[in-house]
């Protein structure tokens, strides 16, 4: 309760006094991987089976607060007496294989030294404190991840740069590339006064942040769509909300589509239920839209995977 106590006083304090800071101030450039597509194209081949290999690694077991995970002021969580606790979740990566093009990581999963010794990665004291480092157990970290794969990691591709989505950097060869959404490093909001030189360090002696370069969807259906490697087998697809530049990732493999939703949902109450996130959350309205925008096209293609951004 007081470490609860301290963190809200600690938040007051930034709202009321603090400048608004970037994710992390390292330079970021324009992707030259993929192109913009249509939903509609996408769409076209996702039913069909692709060459796409994906492993989804539980790369450590968490706890977070319900409240952050799911809106509990939705009507839904009213109705189903949704209470405020710390909620089982899970930190994942996701090992994508092209058959040309290589090994990608979506997500970086976690590192073992994140977790056994965050101070000497410049993990301060307010970000230990509200993460619950404490609680994170490793299963198979970044390192042991990529050594499965038997291959060089082509790079990283980010749903979003919040603190358990690049816990596995530490793991990752300075001169792999790491992929994000439009302003994704660049958002601004106070609570980044505390992650900011952390995430710079994390950063420090890597290439300039490459961010996809989205167009609108011409079909309505998202905010933008790329074809990552050209050919139709992987999407980036715009799903802004958690964060300014959120993105979820569609592959088709020999067994069909997966869906990798990122956050635009964590949990699996609330894919299920159509309740965005609650207090981990950059633009409510857009989070919503998002994940309203994912489920439709999981409705559309019923025999798509779906993979949640922090429960099965």
């Amino acid at each position: 309760m007081l470490r609860k106590s301290g963190l809200l006083f600690i938040g007051a304090l930034a709202v009321a006094v603090l400048p608004a800071c970037s994710q992390t101030s390292h330079p970021s450039t324009p992707a030259s991987l993929g192109k913009p597509v249509s939903s509609s194209a996408m769409e076209a081949l996702i039913d069909k089976p692709g060459p796409i290999e994906v492993r989804t690694v539980a790369s450590a077991d968490w706890v977070a607060d319900l409240s952050g995970l799911i809106n509990l002021k939705d009507p839904q969580a009213v109705q189903a007496g949704l209470r405020d606790h710390e909620e089982p979740i899970h930190i994942y990566t996701h090992l994508v294989k092209h058959p040309t093009q290589g090994f990608y990581m979506v997500d970086t999963g976690v590192s073992k030294r994140f977790v056994e010794d965050p101070k000497s990665l410049g993990v301060g004291w307010v970000v230990r404190s509200f993460a619950k480092l404490e609680k994170m157990q490793v299963r198979e970290d970044a390192a042991s991840a990529i050594k499965s794969q038997g291959g060089p990691l082509k790079g990283v591709l980010m749903t979003h740069l919040h603190l358990d989505h690049i816990s596995g950097m530490p793991d990752i060869p300075k001169d792999v590339p790491f992929y994000t959404g439009p302003g994704e490093a660049a958002e601004k909001k106070f609570e980044n006064f505390f992650v900011e030189g952390m995430e710079d360090a994390f950063f420090e002696g890597r290439p300039a942040i490459r961010e996809f370069q989205f167009t609108k969807d011409p079909d309505g259906k998202f905010e933008g769509v790329i074809d990552v490697f050209g050919d139709g087998s992987l999407f980036a697809i715009l799903t802004p909300g958690h964060t300014a530049g959120h993105v979820s990732y569609l592959a088709r493999t020999p067994d069909g589509a997966v869906l990798l939703t990122g956050d635009a949902c964590h949990t699996r109450w609330g894919w299920e239920h159509g309740v965005e996130p609650g207090s981990f959350t950059f633009d409510r309205d857009d989070e919503r839209n998002s994940l309203l925008a994912l489920r439709s096209l999981s409705e559309r293609h019923p025999k798509m995977a779906v993979r949640l951004g922090h429960q099965p």
